[in-house]
């Protein structure tokens, strides 16, 4: 979603951005350009001062990179560009020849090519852009990751071919640790953008005119943490920009934070040479994202979603504050990055580790959801990571209704030591022989890690109304537990609108948590997503053959009692015993995880 921003532009800044963007550019259509001709450029190579380079056109390239789509191949000069190459983030600096707009510098031919070619994209092609349709309301943004080879970080395949691609973006990743930017590369490795490490300036950066050649960034994150997209303003419009001269990721309508930037520093090498620059101050939104370009409005204000991390380690507690990209593919994949890294600062990224975690999601409409866990073992971390943000990332791409997300907070305390973690290895009982009421005396064997065996005594009463027959005794880790349920009971742990989605996800086992239960071989059935059993058997018979196949589901078993039991350990596996019960021979059979059955012993 997108509005105006609350805070005006300071007044020096607006009229000097205002005054060069009111006046009036002259294009030059691609049928006018003839080989030889001579022209210039602009981009920024350090800090907000926009530089001029030299551009000799050596032709048109007509269908070039689509239908109806003409590339303007040309040879640059000037500033750094004979030791550089083409660089990184020169994407959408404009080129004039004979004082007329005739594009966007776009493509490059090649790598490791012994000149800066380049392929210009027209300006007809970007300026169509401001006709385009916009978002429908609602949606924040409309970024879709691409398998497409159009756009792909620069590797080695193909690397002496002629080939015409897009100038890759340098996307500069701030406050992330240095292990996030190998995860970042991995996860966007279809996008066409080539993470790099950077940072802010003391006071913030300078600002600059924002017009045709300064730079102009993207941002996916900002706050404490920051991940831009750094490349160049084509052309000014009033309160219309158009930049890049391609597209980010080809998301077509979206709303993404538009900024100012500011150049450190180009940074020569003989592969890429790229800029190393920063977010500015936020100018407005990017509204369009296309194989032209991209476009924006200034004066409107991107919705992000608030995020905040607490952390604390052995002698240290630090607070991370940002607010997150509202996106389905985007957003998850940030924020589980953004966690990361804030865990690696506690200085603690391998070997044995335990995180107790406390997550608050706020809903607009909705009541919050609050989940408490831990993690523990040789992966404590990264199941940590994937716990505490896997339900944002199924609110977010949930299939049933949009859903806005008001704040996320996380608190997360690592442990670095020795992880507690624990095996069911058996359970025992007391006697052999049950009757309904009786209580069932179970001792539960813990296998701790470098420990010796711990027991837990629990106790389970069958109730005066249970039927003869077979009982499942049952303890599983929680999530054994929830594999076993989603068995069980598919009705219940499949989610079919957006309240069961949010009643599954509050109500989540902790991994610390034993699960003892009694269950009977009576089947039961699941209304609308939640669990009705003990019906009589012909409302069961009834209710089996509904009418609507998806509102009533069969359940297989009918939980008689059920006990969550929290220990000091991390639990994984599960102990089986089935009892009979009321019969005059009676007796237990064992079994380790999986069903019970007449082999056990």
């Amino acid at each position: 979603m997108i509005r105006l921003l609350k805070t005006a532009l300071p007044a020096l800044l607006w009229c000097t951005v205002a005054g060069n963007a009111r006046a009036t550019v002259e294009t030059m259509p691609v049928e006018e350009l003839r080989r030889g001709m001579r022209g210039i450029g602009r981009t920024v190579f350090q800090g907000t001062r926009i530089d001029t380079f030299q551009v000799e056109i050596l032709g048109v390239l007509h269908n070039a990179i689509g239908p109806r789509s003409d590339l303007i191949l040309a040879r640059l000069s000037g500033g750094p560009l004979s030791n550089t190459g083409v660089i990184l983030g020169m994407s959408g600096s404009p080129v004039y020849v004979d004082g007329k707009l005739i594009g966007a510098v776009s493509y490059r031919v090649g790598a490791f090519a012994k000149e800066p070619i380049a392929g210009i994209t027209p300006i007809a092609a970007m300026v169509d852009l401001f006709n385009r349709p916009s978002a429908p309301e609602g949606v924040s943004s409309a970024v879709r990751l691409t398998k497409s080879g159009a756009h792909r970080l620069i590797d080695l395949t193909g690397m002496d071919a002629a080939e015409l691609t897009p100038i890759s973006l340098p996307i500069v990743i701030s406050g992330f640790a240095p292990e996030s930017v190998a995860d970042f590369r991995q996860a966007f490795s279809n996008t066409g953008w080539t993470p790099v490490q950077g940072g802010g300036v003391d006071s913030g950066p300078p600002a600059g005119a924002f017009e045709p050649g300064a730079a102009l960034g993207v941002q996916l994150v900002r706050g404490d943490l920051s991940v831009t997209g750094i490349g160049t303003l084509t052309h000014r419009d009033g309160d219309r920009v158009v930049g890049f001269g391609h597209s980010m990721i080809s998301g077509g309508a979206t709303a993404l934070p538009m900024t100012a930037g500011y150049i450190h520093d180009v940074l020569p090498s003989q592969f890429a040479s790229f800029k190393l620059g920063v977010a500015g101050r936020t100018m407005g939104a990017i509204v369009q994202d296309r194989a032209p370009g991209i476009a924006g409005t200034i004066g409107l204000e991107v919705d992000m979603m608030p995020v905040q991390i607490n952390l604390r380690s052995p002698g240290k507690e630090a607070q991370f504050r940002m607010e997150v990209l509202r996106d389905r593919d985007l957003g998850p994949t940030l924020l589980r990055m953004a966690v990361f890294s804030a865990m690696v600062s506690s200085e603690k990224l391998t070997g044995e580790a335990t995180v107790k975690s406390r997550v608050r999601i706020d809903l607009n409409g909705r009541p919050s959801v609050e989940a408490e866990n831990v993690y523990a073992g040789a992966l404590g971390l990264g199941s940590a990571v994937l716990g505490v943000t896997t339900p944002i990332a199924n609110l977010i791409r949930n299939p049933f209704q949009p859903i806005r997300i008001e704040r996320v907070t996380f608190d997360l305390h690592v442990e670095a030591e020795r992880a507690h973690t624990a095996h069911i290895k058996s359970i025992g009982l007391q006697k052999t022989s049950f009757q309904p009421g009786d209580t069932v005396r179970v001792t539960v064997s813990l296998r701790p890690y470098w420990g010796g065996l711990r027991r837990v005594e629990e106790a389970m009463v069958i109730p005066n109304h249970t039927p003869g027959g077979r009982l499942i005794l049952m303890v599983s880790s929680a999530s054994a537990h929830v594999k076993q349920e989603a068995k069980r009971a598919p009705g219940e742990y499949k989610a079919r609108d957006l309240d069961h989605l949010i009643r599954l996800l509050g109500r989540a086992g902790r991994n610390n948590e034993m699960v003892v239960e009694l269950l009977s071989g009576a089947p039961g059935v699941t209304i609308e997503g939640r669990e009705v059993s003990r019906l009589p058997s012909s409302v069961l018979s009834a209710l089996q053959y509904s009418r609507s196949s998806d509102a009533v589901k069969q359940v297989r078993q009918t939980v008689v009692q059920r006990a969550r039991i929290p220990t000091d350990y991390v639990l994984s596996g599960s102990q089986i015993a089935v009892l009979n019960v009321n019969r005059k021979r009676n007796g237990v059979i064992f079994a380790e995880g999986g069903s019970a059955g007449g082999n056990g012993k």
